[in-house]
């Protein structure tokens, strides 16, 4: 190119040397003026020219290139298609990105409802109601709060509520079981009695049984399980299926499966469509299944003086050992969990009478 040009301007010097020499007029001139303005005009003539047409040249050298080469570029990209993976991390992580702004403008639309509505942990420890709103399930910007306590304080909001809800269904029904016991005919509540019967898996006509099982867990108790297996609601299981309470199923359609399970296990993670069925179930494994008799049995001598009242979960973490294989060092994990968030605090709470608000 270097050449190309140089001729170019010799060429051009040579021109307008001859032009000069040749006419006695611009002899003249040539004596008076400098004559490295004619070269300087003759080397913007030349920029011009080439301006004009080489972009043209190269542009049709590519053209024929690329029609020439199009079959072995695309051969090339089959054998090593690193390039494709390259553009679609890309936009996957352009798609996450996204995704992850949308969740958690979600979970922030849900911190400023809750404050809104005067939904504060601080005033429930305090004692005013906790409201009722209730969550289908665990938002995924859950994951997205950097703040660990704010983080914490939402997975209470959620599940608090939740757990008071089912807790009063239980109360509700132990307060119509001992109505029926202090009747000498129950007729009219048989039904009701034989569906009590099955669902806490007690031989039908054992009432004092049946009243020993049909008790609430402590919102503290429920809220640190919770925690411990899901990590505050932000694992996999309790984000895809509201599973907080690491309950096992052995039939497919009703779980997970979990990545690091052993190859020669079947066992999967309960599903749930809602984080109030799975609260359900968690409440009717402790009150029916016989690793928790012990459980049961310390809960119930905590009734002796207040058959409706509260029961504090600290007290009762300590019988929960058979509920994990970890054993102990499980419940260290709980009483770690429930002291350093004073979850004992939210026993005594109870839900606003008057409907404040249900998502």
């Amino acid at each position: 190119m270097k050449n190309i040009l140089l001729n170019c301007k010799n060429f051009f010097l040579g021109k307008i040397n001859y032009y000069f020499s040749s006419n006695k007029k611009f002899s003249k001139l040539k004596n008076k003026f400098n004559f490295s303005i004619a070269s300087s005009y003759a080397l913007i003539i030349i920029l011009l020219i080439f301006t004009a047409f080489v972009p043209e040249l190269f542009k049709s050298t590519n053209n024929l290139k690329i029609g020439t080469n199009r079959s072995e570029m695309e051969g090339s990209l089959k054998q090593n298609p690193s390039i494709d993976r390259m553009m679609s991390k890309k936009k996957l992580f352009e798609n996450n990105a996204q995704n992850e702004s949308l969740e958690y403008q979600q979970v922030t639309s849900l911190i400023n409802l809750f404050e809104k509505n005067g939904y504060n942990l601080d005033k429930v420890r305090e004692g005013e109601p906790v409201a009722n709103f209730f969550l289908a399930k665990f938002p995924q910007g859950i994951n997205n709060i950097d703040n660990f306590e704010i983080r914490k304080k939402v997975f209470i909001q959620i599940l608090l509520p939740i757990v008071l809800s089912e807790n009063q269904k239980i109360i509700d029904d132990r307060r119509k079981l001992i109505g029926i016991m202090n009747k000498k005919s129950y007729k009219k509540e048989q039904q009701w009695l034989s569906d009590k019967f099955e669902q806490y898996k007690v031989k039908p006509g054992n009432y004092k049984e049946l009243l020993l099982r049909m008790d609430i867990v402590p919102p503290s108790l429920a809220i640190a399980q919770a925690a411990y297996e899901s990590g505050w609601g932000t694992s996999r299981f309790a984000i895809e299926g509201n599973a907080l309470f690491g309950q096992w199923s052995w039939k497919s359609s009703e779980g997970m499966v979990p990545w690091d399970r052993p190859d020669d296990s079947t066992y999967q993670i309960s599903k749930f469509n809602e984080i109030r069925y799975a609260v359900n179930a968690y409440k009717n494994n402790l009150n029916t299944h016989a690793f928790y008799d012990e459980f049961r049995k310390q809960r119930a001598k905590q009734r002796v003086f207040k058959p409706f009242g509260n029961i504090s979960g600290p007290k009762l973490v300590g019988y929960l050992h058979k509920y994990s294989t970890k054993g102990d060092d499980y419940i260290l994990g709980l009483k770690k969990i429930i002291d350093q968030n004073s979850l004992g605090d939210f026993d005594k709470a109870a839900l606003v009478v008057k409907r404040s608000g249900s998502i």
